[in-house]
């Protein structure tokens, strides 16, 4: 290093800037976007390329709004257990391909049955 950006330990060290997302800003640009896809669809049908890119961002941004945390909620998934993820990847296989879905369910039908947890066995009054 040279001497114009040596640092010494007397120096004071620069805290990390706050990163955040402004939950405003980007619903007001998820409208921005979606709006712009009606008009260019209905005004503009030449221009279906820039329609749909202004759809699909739109339409994320719409999603990643709704994840965002608020004052008084922490992010969307904060609190989303493994079940509902899996859940929710069967459900999309389930509509984007039906060859797959039908033997996958019935392997995790078949894991869910040999693979779960055994009822405990309690004690009786006269085993104690």
């Amino acid at each position: 290093m040279d001497a114009q950006h040596a640092r010494s330990d007397n120096d004071p060290v620069m805290p990390e800037p706050a990163r955040f997302v402004n939950r405003t800003l980007v619903g007001i640009l998820a409208i921005v976007c979606c709006t712009a896809a009606v008009v260019v669809a209905a005004g503009f049908p030449e221009q279906e390329g820039l329609g749909a890119a202004c759809q699909r961002v739109g339409l994320l941004l719409s999603a990643f709004w709704l994840a965002l945390p608020t004052k008084s909620r922490p992010a969307a998934w904060a609190n989303v257990s493994p079940y509902a993820v899996v859940v929710i990847v069967v459900a999309l296989l389930f509509v984007r391909q039906m060859k797959v879905f039908i033997p996958l369910l019935l392997v995790v039908a078949v894991l869910a049955f040999f693979l779960r947890p055994r009822p405990k066995k309690r004690p009786t009054q006269g085993e104690r």
